[in-house]
């Protein structure tokens, strides 16, 4: 009985060894003499004969990939699966073929039919959630992450890239979320840690974000990470000179990194260091010339910094059919990243109707008045920025007058901007206040302020002196809110209060009441599809009373303005408002109208 089971044994294993063709003698032997060619001569010699030989077409792939024929082994491969369609190893080996040949859509599908023939195989899913990632697949990508964690709840490649595809995705809630349950399982990763802290800031919780990075110092230290993480944070929270201050010993550091490089470009060019943001920019442009994000920077970064041309269309008319059309031409010569010379002339005509109260002294309805003048800007220091203005002014039949502004921009904080200004221009608000050649030197003092990255506070205090011996006292708060923001829309809701007194009532040709208070309450409703065009409508609903009011009157405005090309070569600007209170000639309703084009070069 015993010989007979085992021969039995012996006639199936003969049967086996049989059905299994042997490779081909000479085939064999010109592999080893390394006769690559004269191999593949025979494989395809018995190829010819017997197609479904798996064995010989997979060795002719590897023949080919030795040979860096990769399109042929991919070929041999894809014949050699065609006929053992239920191999899962042969499966992957095709994946791997085709992610080598940067095909990753191809790799997923194989990748995938492998993981289908063994379903626990930990090795085919997470090469399959490296081709789904590399693919944008993100079912793909997720199918493989859910049998990854089922398998291996801490498996640290699916738990890295579920958090990955939340941020991808702007989920910046989930990513944290996720990147909490991987940071259980690892720790001490300190990249995941610092992505954990930039999610939190762009999913809007500022106060997780500052927390995470408070926890990151206390665990890692005062790292390179730290600083590039605080200097992220404070960048999107629109704290400039504290980034840049942090950047530009991250950027003498690592000299090559362009994350840091592309980060202190933003920080330095909003912060009043052109020369500098220009300096990190020449590093992008050698890193990586042809990346979207380098062209883009690029552009937005030299745009203010370029000379250009400008005209620009000013014409506005009230309830007393006072009409004024202003035409200016202007330039800007850059020398210098920090300084620029300007250039203008301004032509303006003043009307009125006839037999109006605003006539001028000869009875005339209409005056004309031009003003030409040249300054320089300069950028003295990065929190301090300078202009002056000097020119002539020449009323037509009268006089002339002179001309000058001159202006500082001081940022003492991050949060903080002072503007002290200084202007002495002809006051021209009507043919009878410029033909008595009434001339305003204007004194102000504007603030800036926001306390939180979504809350902004202007206002400021001005005092006048005019010619005729008149003076005017103003006073403005504006605080505001961005209340919403989803995409490229936002509203912005705020509230103001203004309050202006003037010293006399001259009856000059002007509005000069002895106080005039208003309070309102703004809206902002604007569209930015991208950094270069903006479209907004603005509103202010208030009350408004002066000396001769016997209570507070309801007075509003809207006004509907658009930028288009604010980085291009050609800019647009035009704006239209309409108000029905009171407006500076003392009357009710008021219509303006403005347009202009800039040219840079």
């Amino acid at each position: 009985m015993k010989r007979l089971l085992a021969g039995l044994l012996l006639s199936l294993c003969a049967g086996v060894l049989t059905a299994a063709p042997a490779v081909p003698e000479a085939g064999l032997k010109a592999e080893m003499a390394g006769e690559w060619e004269s191999a593949l001569t025979v494989y395809r010699s018995v190829l010819s004969e017997q197609p479904q030989r798996v064995d010989l077409w997979l060795r002719m792939a590897d023949i080919y990939h030795h040979l860096k024929r990769p399109d042929e082994a991919i070929e041999a491969l894809e014949q050699a699966a065609q006929l053992a369609p239920d191999d899962a190893a042969l499966a992957y080996r095709l994946s791997r073929a085709y992610a080598m040949a940067d095909r990753p859509r191809d790799a997923l599908v194989q990748c995938l039919n492998a993981v289908g023939l063994e379903p626990t195989n930990v090795e085919y899913l997470h090469a399959c959630l490296q081709q789904a990632n590399w693919a944008r697949d993100r079912a793909a990508a997720q199918t493989s992450i859910q049998s990854l964690l089922e398998l291996a709840p801490g498996d640290q490649e699916a738990l890295r890239s579920r958090a990955l595809w939340h941020q991808w995705m702007g989920e910046y809630p989930e990513a944290a979320t996720a990147y909490d349950d991987y940071l259980q399982y690892f720790p001490n990763d300190h990249d995941a840690a610092v992505a954990r802290i930039q999610v939190l800031s762009w999913a809007g919780d500022r106060e997780g974000a500052a927390k995470a990075l408070t926890e990151y110092r206390r665990r890692f230290g005062d790292t390179d990470e730290y600083q590039r993480a605080k200097a992220q944070l404070l960048l999107q929270r629109g704290r400039f000179y504290t980034a840049s201050d942090l950047l530009t010993p991250l950027a003498e550091r690592h000299p090559d990194d362009y994350d840091i490089h592309f980060a202190r470009v933003l920080a330095t060019r909003a912060s009043g260091q052109p020369s500098e943001a220009l300096e990190s920019l020449a590093v992008l442009e050698k890193l990586k010339p042809e990346e979207p994000e380098t062209r883009e920077v690029g552009r937005v970064t030299r745009a203010p910094l370029r000379s250009l041309v400008g005209i620009t269309g000013d014409h506005q008319f009230d309830a007393d059919d006072i009409r004024i059309t202003t035409g200016t031409v202007f330039g800007e010569l850059a020398l210098s990243p920090e300084t620029r010379v300007l250039m203008g002339y301004s032509a303006r005509r003043v009307s009125t109707r006839e037999d109006s109260e605003f006539e001028a002294d000869d009875g005339d309805r209409t005056t004309m008045d031009y003003v030409g003048w040249v300054g320089a800007r300069h950028q003295l220091h990065r929190r301090l920025e300078v202009e002056a203005r000097v020119g002539r002014g020449n009323i037509e039949g009268g006089g002339d007058y002179g001309h000058y502004r001159l202006e500082g921009n001081w940022y003492p904080r991050d949060d903080l901007m002072l503007q002290l200004s200084r202007e002495r221009s002809l006051y021209a608000l009507s043919p009878q206040s410029v033909s008595r050649e009434i001339v305003e030197t204007e004194n102000r003092l504007r603030a800036v302020w926001h306390p939180y990255p979504l809350y902004q506070v202007e206002g400021w205090i001005s005092a006048s002196d005019f010619s005729d011996d008149n003076s005017r006292l103003e006073f403005y708060l504006a605080p505001s809110r961005n209340v919403y923001q989803s995409g490229p829309w936002g509203v912005n809701l705020g509230l103001s209060a203004q309050r202006f007194t003037f010293d006399k009532d001259l009856d000059n040709g002007y509005y000069d009441p002895d106080y005039f208070n208003r309070f309102a309450g703004t809206a902002l409703f604007y569209w930015s599809p991208n950094v270069d065009d903006w479209v907004g409508l603005r509103t202010s609903l208030g009350w408004h009373k002066d000396d001769t009011f016997s209570s507070y009157e309801f007075g509003s405005d809207v006004e509907l303005e658009a930028l288009i090309g604010r980085y291009r070569d050609w800019q647009f600007h035009g704006r239209i408002a309409y108000a029905d209170r009171l407006q500076e000639t003392g009357r009710y309703y008021g219509t303006s109208l403005h347009l202009g084009v800039i040219r840079r070069f």
